[in-house]
């Protein structure tokens, strides 16, 4: 009995940081939560959700390493809203971890969407994806800190 408090003492106490530890159980729904809406919006074709949730120091590194900037990730979102209709998204947690004050969740993201090309023909593309994305809370709630393109599942067009 004595044992089992001691035990529940230590994983209530703060880390060296001053924080305390996080409770991924509690995490993970508040997160889920927060994808539900960024899928909301992607599927009407409006990225402003995910944008909203953007730390102001975001960075989007690419499956090719190359890192690109908050403002770069907007324009670029904004404009596949204009050029891409998501018929299908998922995003699902894989996995959660805490580090450095941080949460980091592999995503996996599933979609299914269309364009037109420049020769006014359809298209459909079919992407999964995981995605290590980083995330801190915030006075204003969760913020996204940073997206690594991790690993590409498929990719398919038609």
């Amino acid at each position: 009995m004595v044992l089992a408090a001691y035990l529940l003492m230590l994983l209530s106490q703060q880390t060296g940081s001053g924080s305390a530890l996080p409770n991924l159980r509690t995490i993970r729904p508040q997160l889920e939560a927060e994808y539900r809406q960024i899928e909301q919006g992607f599927r009407h074709d409006n990225p402003n959700p995910w944008i909203q949730r953007l730390a102001l120091e975001f960075q989007l590194t690419m499956f090719n390493g190359e890192k690109q900037s908050r403002q770069w990730a907007v324009d670029y979102v904004l404009n596949n809203a204009k050029n891409f209709h998501v018929q299908k998204l998922s995003m699902r947690i894989e996995q959660l971890e805490a580090k450095d004050g941080d949460i980091i969740a592999v995503v996996k993201q599933q979609s299914v969407r269309t364009f037109t090309d420049e020769k006014g023909q359809k298209h459909r593309l079919d992407v999964g994806a995981l995605q290590r994305e980083t995330w801190e809370l915030s006075s204003e709630g969760w913020r996204l800190k940073g997206v690594q393109e991790w690993k590409l599942l498929y990719l398919r067009k038609q």
